[in-house]
């Protein structure tokens, strides 16, 4: 989606406190993960996934650049992450038509379901491959603001990069976590510092996306004040305790649930919204079989069984290397010469490795 390329390149997910690039080889007998940055973004010159201060975050990317872990990257081209909350991805339908008639009757369609007038945006889609089993077509729309868009082009070009297409986060995630023989309906739930995006997934393709506000910093906030503590010290009880019990007393524990309990209530919720969409067409969409965690506040300790008692589904963590060949070997990490990344770091580089799989595959 928004391409302009078709070559070899490096995935790049922009948040609003951090940075991360990854890069990776084509080799025989599959892709290595050769490269990668994880650098920090301090608060402001990111917010809500628009460019605040486009020359201070050129600056970081170009420091960014020099701090590269494993073998030097190759070339300036990049696969670049929208942040969700600022992209629409919808699965829309139109009666079947002709394909030129279709490309203009979509532009019709899009004010009707994007909340921004179309001369303000940048417009892709894609007829899903269910369509010739209905009477009319689903087509997967995709929309960004220009500012958006150009705020990322413009620090890009500052920092000596080429951006050779920009892509939803919730697609690069799917790419990562889903193996391409996996056709279930899925739901992705990324927990992340700032917020949590959910990805409906179902016949090889996103049904729909959407964005919440729980996030590890409201985990923070829970915690600092159920315990009178500060917000670093809060971080650190949520990193070590979690969702133990028994640990402090139950007191983080306490804290967390509340948080966690609107989490499990919201993801029902968009469970439910989806078999709506679906009741029309169950043998096409199926109903949601599995929910795939990812981001890196998915780690909280127990939080797989608790989400797992309310639910009543089967939840597990995602691995960002299913569609990696060359992480066949058994172990904790993947390795290469210079580095090594363990699979819970891996989490947090899904966005960015689904970004580098979209040129590598």
């Amino acid at each position: 989606m928004f391409n302009s390329s078709k070559k070899l390149v490096f995935g790049l997910d922009i948040s609003d406190r951090s940075l991360k690039f990854v890069q990776l080889k084509k080799k025989k007998n599959g892709l290595l993960i050769t490269s990668y940055i994880n650098k920090d973004i301090p608060e402001g010159i990111v917010k809500g996934g628009e460019i605040q201060r486009i020359q201070k975050l050129a600056l970081i990317l170009k420091e960014a650049l020099k701090g590269v872990r494993g073998e030097s990257l190759f070339g300036n081209e990049v696969v670049c992450s929208l942040p969700e909350e600022r992209v629409f991805v919808r699965v829309i339908q139109l009666p079947k038509m002709k394909k030129g008639e279709l490309a203009r009757a979509i532009k019709w369609e899009v004010e009707a379901h994007i909340p921004m007038k179309a001369n303000e945006i940048y417009l892709d889609w894609q007829i899903l491959p269910d369509s010739g089993k209905l009477n009319n077509f689903n087509i997967l729309i995709a929309a960004a603001p220009q500012e958006l868009v150009d705020g990322h082009l413009l620090a890009l070009k500052q920092s000596g990069l080429r951006s050779i297409a920009f892509e939803p986060e919730s697609v690069a995630v799917v790419r990562a976590l889903i193996a391409k023989n996996d056709s279930k309906p899925t739901i992705i739930v990324d927990l992340g510092q700032t917020g949590t995006n959910f990805v409906v997934f179902s016949n090889s393709t996103i049904r729909f996306t959407s964005h919440i506000s729980i996030s590890g910093q409201a985990f923070n906030k829970a915690i600092a004040k159920e315990m009178e503590v500060s917000s670093t010290k809060a971080n650190q009880l949520k990193i070590k305790i979690g969702l133990n019990k028994t640990k402090k007393k139950g007191k983080v524990y306490k804290a967390l649930l509340p948080v966690v309990n609107d989490l499990a209530k919201q993801i029902k919720e968009y469970i439910d919204f989806y078999h709506g969409q679906a009741s029309q067409a169950k043998e096409i969409y199926g109903t949601i079989e599995q929910i795939i965690l990812c981001g890196g506040d998915s780690l909280l300790i127990d939080l797989i069984p608790v989400l797992s008692q309310r639910l009543n589904l089967p939840i597990r963590m995602g691995n960002p290397l299913v569609n990696i060949s060359l992480n066949g070997k058994k172990g904790s990490a993947f390795s290469n010469k210079g580095f090594k990344l363990f699979k819970k770091e891996l989490l947090g580089y899904t966005t960015a490795l689904g970004l580098a799989l979209r040129e590598a595959q």
